[in-house]
């Protein structure tokens, strides 16, 4: 599920966008559409991954992020970041994480673990080789009444075009 709200939150409008429209129309711009090619262009599937607690780091424990902190003080500081705040690992400061996840790579970690910016759910994010990921059931396009998108589109304020 909030893997298809990270993903369906580029369709909404942002805010330069609707103030443009409002400031033109003198109305709210139209509701944003998940397109049929929206959908034929993904698959959705579940999947177990392949990895001891241990080998997956959690961003979200105050511990961790101060280890973290530590031992990349300069590069936080170059990017003008006081501390590694939750608000930080979470911001667009990409080179700043990305650094990070490379480092965690290169000591073995299978990936990080956190809270998601849009819904707080729970959210990994694995490192390329270093774990396995066991798909069960079959993946499969996502369809118009699929229940996980009609409860992220709902969030989002979207519409699904049909079929």
């Amino acid at each position: 599920m909030t893997a298809l709200r990270e993903t369906l939150q580029d369709l909404r409008p942002d805010t330069r966008t609707r103030a443009d429209y409002q400031s033109l129309f003198g109305v709210e711009p139209p509701t944003p559409i998940v397109s049929r090619q929206w959908r034929a262009d993904r698959r959705i599937a579940r999947a177990r991954i392949a990895a001891e607690c241990d080998e997956v780091v959690d961003l979200e424990d105050l511990g961790v992020r101060r280890r973290l902190e530590e031992r990349h003080a300069a590069l936080l500081a170059a990017h003008g970041m006081r501390h590694l705040d939750l608000s930080e690992l979470r911001s667009d400061q990409r080179i700043v994480t990305q650094t990070i996840a490379l480092e965690l790579r290169a000591e073995g970690k299978a990936g990080v673990a956190y809270n998601s910016k849009l819904d707080g759910e729970r959210c990994i994010a694995i490192f390329e080789g270093r774990t396995s990921i066991t798909r069960y059931g079959s993946h499969r396009q996502i369809a118009a009444d699929d229940p996980d998108l009609l409860a992220a589109i709902t969030r989002w304020g979207l519409i699904i075009e049909p079929d």
